[in-house]
C-alpha cells in the first residue's frame, strides 16, 4: 500500500512541476508604446500623450509604467506613475497626462524607469520591461 502511495504523490509532484514549468513559459507578442503627442495644456504646463497597444496573446489588467521626466539640462524634474487600466489583447488605449507648471519646452527626456503587471502572477519568469516595443514621434528622447 505504501508504494502506490508513493507512486500516486510522485505523479502529482510531477503534473505540479509541469504545471509550473508552462506558467515560467516565454510570452509572445510585444506592448508597443508610442510616445504620441507634447503639447502645451491651457493651464501652462505640458500634456503628453501616450497610445499603448497590447500585442500579447492575453489581457493585461493593469499596466504600471514608472517614468521619469529630464529637463533641459538632463536634471531629473519628477518621477511619476503612469497606470494603464484593463487592455485586451491586440487592443490599444490612449492615455494623455499633465505636467503641471512645466513648460513642454523645458522638457529633453521621458525615461522609462520601471514596467510592472504587464503578465498576470500566475506567469512568472517574464521581465515587463523586455516586452516593450517603443517608438516615438516627439522632439524629447523616449526610452529606456
Amino acid at each position: 500500500m505504501y508504494f502506490r502511495e508513493l507512486i500516486a504523490l510522485i505523479s502529482a509532484v510531477t503534473a505540479l512541476c509541469l504545471l509550473s514549468s508552462a506558467s515560467a513559459q516565454d510570452v509572445a507578442g510585444k506592448i508597443e508604446l508610442e510616445l504620441n503627442q507634447v503639447q502645451p495644456n491651457q493651464a501652462g504646463g505640458c500634456r503628453l500623450s501616450v497610445i499603448a497597444t497590447n500585442g500579447l496573446e492575453r489581457p493585461i489588467e493593469k499596466l504600471g509604467l514608472e517614468l521619469v521626466v529630464f529637463n533641459n539640462e538632463g536634471i531629473i524634474d519628477r518621477l511619476m506613475r503612469l497606470d494603464l487600466r484593463r487592455m485586451s489583447a491586440g487592443k490599444t488605449k490612449v492615455q494623455q497626462f499633465d505636467l503641471p507648471d512645466v513648460s513642454c519646452n523645458g522638457l529633453s527626456r521621458l525615461h522609462i524607469n520601471d514596467v510592472v503587471n504587464c503578465v498576470p502572477p500566475a506567469i512568472t519568469d517574464v521581465y515587463c520591461p523586455d516586452l516593450l516595443q517603443l517608438s516615438n514621434r516627439t522632439s524629447l528622447q523616449f526610452g529606456d
